[in-house]
């Protein structure tokens, strides 16, 4: 992880004026989804009363926001944005007008680019920023929501790799210059989680930060996200949150547990709320509306504490996670999801989130379970995602000890793996890696000791930052794939997700694995197929 040097601009931002952060990750309706960059002035005041009359503004559902194709061609003679007057032709200090009077709050868009999004010649804000941000503040703009296309020429629209793209220059510029404009607006950054370092710079400045590429009608866009937004909990607080996209709820993209399944992963991870369906039921089905409007699913995210959930197990050759966070009142928010396209009998312990009894909900089946405690037996539908919310919880004192960390480069490489050097508190907890690890390469750790036979608990601190970008439109996961073998026992793989913000910071992932003996053991780390495997910093052995 690199250290973030604070832009000029932030320097010099007004002392008076303070950007706007919702305390709760925000909730709202956006025109890009179901209408791509063709909103209009119909279209913006149809919806926003639909958020009205479906009962969905007063859950919180507030932002209404008229993504890309708004504006005119052509700036006035001031240098002004315009809205396009035949798509908009009361304007949009009317629209905003009406938007307020609905009880809803007024969003805006533009990008740090030459062009927006979806166009070839509609104006964006860089090098006007000034003027469009009080521009927005004129019209009485609730939030900014400032895409990245056309970030380092006029003819390329998605560009992922160029300095002007990656860097995070504009996107503070445009934080500085709206904390000096007299109206408090929040801050949407949408850079689609390129580069390096996104955490560290985004989460300061913007009420809600994009950690991918775009969403997209299909379950696999799902699993792609949920692995990309894994090591923003270092980051989450109150007042900035992880951005995982608008919600394809009510899209006909998902079958109705897939909806629920996509509506729980994102609230638990507190990504921001963003209806992308028509607000009209002959347009989107009444099913997922209820899923929408699932008010204890909807407290789960805009729980006050705005701490993100964990991963806390991957089970990959069985497609099912589990998952935990940390809510208000001395509860936990508990999710098992199943990846698995078929439905699933799983099995864990209350111990693997440090819990030893409970009071449980389940939240969609919005059931008081009774008390719970060790050995859990659930009956999961296909891509299903159980909630419960744990309340009056013991915690476990039967936790498992380390019994001894062993870091990667002092074990036996072959192949092509090979030890990197690590700069000051990169690659923690060892300060190398070894990296490299393909074909037939293996990472094998000789004499760990073990207690007793049968299954042990690893802590492996990995780090993948494969992100998917070009790839995200096809089978792009954002994971990379290593296998376990323990006393040359059948390889076992394992999907590791992102780990930070670049190639050197590192996260941890717990893994249940068999084949240990008294005494000695040999495991061996190796790639999985014709792919890498994620670097591999150390192994923690717990007993």
């Amino acid at each position: 992880m690199k250290s973030i040097i604070t832009s000029a601009f932030l320097l010099g931002a007004s002392v008076g004026a303070t950007l706007y952060k919702s305390k709760t990750p925000p909730m709202g309706w956006n025109s890009y989804n179901y209408y791509n960059c063709y909103p209009s002035e119909e279209i913006m005041k149809t919806n926003a009363q639909g958020l009205v009359d479906l009962g969905l503004a007063d859950l919180g559902y507030v932002y209404v926001t008229t993504d890309c194709g708004w504006m005119a061609r052509d700036r006035d003679s001031e240098g002004r944005l315009q809205w396009n007057a035949t798509l908009f032709p009361s304007g949009g200090v009317a629209l905003g007008d009406y938007i307020h009077g609905l009880g809803l709050k007024f969003g805006l868009y533009s990008g740090a680019g030459y062009y927006q999004c979806g166009s070839t010649d509609l104006p964006a804000s860089l090098g006007y920023e000034e003027i469009d941000a009080q521009t927005f503040a004129e019209w009485e703009g609730d939030s900014l929501k400032y895409d990245n296309c056309y970030s380092s020429s006029k003819t390329l629209m998605a560009d992922y790799s160029s300095p002007a793209s990656t860097s995070p220059e504009r996107h503070e510029k445009m934080a500085a210059v709206l904390d000096g404009v007299d109206r408090d607006m929040a801050y949407f950054i949408c850079q689609w989680g390129i580069g390096e370092d996104l955490g560290e710079w985004a989460a300061p400045i913007g009420n809600v930060y994009r950690i991918s590429n775009d969403i997209y009608n299909a379950w696999r866009s799902v699993w792609r996200i949920t692995n990309q937004v894994v090591p923003f909990y270092k980051y989450t607080t109150v007042g900035a949150y992880p951005d995982m996209d608008m919600l394809i709820v009510g899209l006909n993209a998902l079958f109705l547990q897939e909806e629920k399944f996509h509506f729980s992963m994102w609230a638990i991870n507190k990504s921001p709320l963003n209806i992308g369906a028509p607000t009209d039921p002959e347009l989107a089905p009444t099913a997922s509306f209820e899923v929408l409007r699932n008010e204890e699913v909807i407290a789960i995210n805009q729980d006050p504490l705005g701490k993100q959930a964990r991963l806390v197990r991957r089970y990959t050759e069985e497609e099912w996670d589990i998952w935990a966070g940390e809510l208000s009142g001395s509860r936990t928010v508990l999710g098992v999801a199943n990846w698995k396209n078929d439905s699933q009998s799983v099995e864990f312990d209350l111990s693997a989130v440090n819990i030893s009894e409970a009071r449980a909900r389940d939240v969609w089946a919005a059931e008081d379970v009774g008390t719970i405690s060790g050995v859990q037996k659930l009956e999961l539908a296909g891509h299903e995602m159980r909630l419960l919310v744990l309340s009056d919880i013991v915690a476990s004192t039967a936790l498992p000890k380390s019994t001894g960390y062993y870091a990667a480069a002092n074990a036996t490489l072959s192949g092509s793996a090979n030890e990197v050097s690590c700069g000051g508190a990169e690659c923690a907890p060892a300060g190398s890696k070894v990296g490299n690890i393909i074909g037939e390469a293996s990472v094998a750790f000789e004499a760990v000791a073990a207690s007793a036979e049968g299954k042990k608990l690893l802590g492996v601190d990995f780090i993948n930052h494969e992100i998917a970008l070009d790839s995200a439109w096809d089978y792009g996961s954002n994971t990379r794939n290593m296998t376990v073998a323990v006393n040359g026992g059948t390889p076992k793989r394992w999907a590791f997700p992102i780990s930070g913000g670049d190639w050197f910071e590192s996260d941890r992932m717990l893994i249940e694995i068999d084949g240990f003996v008294a005494g000695a053991n040999r495991i061996v780390f190796a790639a999985s197929g014709d792919s890498y495997a994620p670097d591999l910093v150390g192994v923690e052995m717990f007993e």
